[in-house]
């Protein structure tokens, strides 16, 4: 497996009604996996660069989906995320003209199109924009796969942990000068977004206002961290000065059967592998 290729022009795939792809779109790039689930150690992931100053973000995105040909096979499914700040987290009984709504009381200035996503293990529904054209661009070009948040595959793989628990949990995945936040009150999800962090003082900051504003306990609750190494490791002996329970999250073993380089991989984009 490689991460790090900004191009798929070396990716032949056999039999791809057999694999699944994984497609995330940031400002700055388009992020990628494929993956077969029937074949251990089959993961391919990549990273394609967009260069969007002074050129609309969308026509950008198609040029660079059409340039990567590799991303419009036949695969057998196709799964899509977005990376928006603007979205909400909405009861699972609104309907999506509602979530339409709601949505653009929060962020009156929004253009574009609504999407939804469900998150049924947190019991939640979360509306999010899409730059306009975009999501007409999206349901043709990958044959109307789901698309999500960036954050819904996080909120419901960590989910999971949190269910029976006796302690809150936050759960903190620093990548690319942010950091996605997900905290659970035992099994009810009482926090999700993303932060702009300048560095790990930022990063270690913000965790801790957080914390104190949810009022979670410093000697019982637990915070988890993934994503950037580096920072990670600048973080937790701030975090420890104030909290007891600071420790890495356990990378998904399930993971590693795709992969034993899956740890190089976009975190959201496997854990997206993992929530069948």
């Amino acid at each position: 497996m490689s991460n790090l290729s900004n191009h798929t022009d070396n990716i032949t795939i056999q039999h791809p009604e057999l694999w699944t792809l994984e497609v995330a779109l940031h400002e700055r790039s388009i992020r990628y996996l494929l993956f077969n689930p029937s074949q251990a150690n089959s993961l391919i992931a990549g990273e394609i660069p967009l260069e969007t100053s002074g050129t609309d973000y969308v026509k950008t995105v198609e040029n660079a989906v059409y340039d990567n040909p590799a991303l419009l096979d036949d695969y057998g499914r196709a799964r899509l995320l977005v990376d928006t700040p603007h979205f909400v987290l909405l009861p699972p009984s609104v309907g999506d003209d509602d979530c339409d709504t709601l949505l653009r009381a929060q962020f009156p200035e929004l253009e574009g199109d609504t999407a939804v996503c469900d998150l049924p293990i947190c019991g939640v529904r979360l509306a999010f924009a899409l730059p306009p054209d975009m999501l007409g661009f999206l349901q043709r070009t990958f044959n109307m796969a789901p698309i999500a948040h960036h954050l819904q595959p996080l909120c419901e793989y960590y989910a999971g942990f949190s269910r029976r628990s006796g302690v809150k949990r936050m759960f903190l995945n620093l990548h690319d000068e942010r950091m996605d936040m997900v905290v659970f009150d035992h099994d009810r999800l009482q926090l999700a977004n993303t932060f702009g962090v300048r560095n790990a003082n930022d990063a270690a900051f913000m965790a801790l206002h957080a914390w104190e504003s949810l009022e979670m306990d410093v000697h019982s609750d637990e915070l988890q961290l993934t994503g950037d190494k580096a920072v990670r490791d600048q973080m937790a002996p701030e975090l420890r000065r104030y909290i007891s329970y600071v420790m890495p999250a356990i990378f998904p073993a399930a993971a590693m059967r795709l992969s034993h380089d899956a740890m190089q991989a976009p975190f959201n984009l496997i854990t997206l592998a993992l929530c069948e």
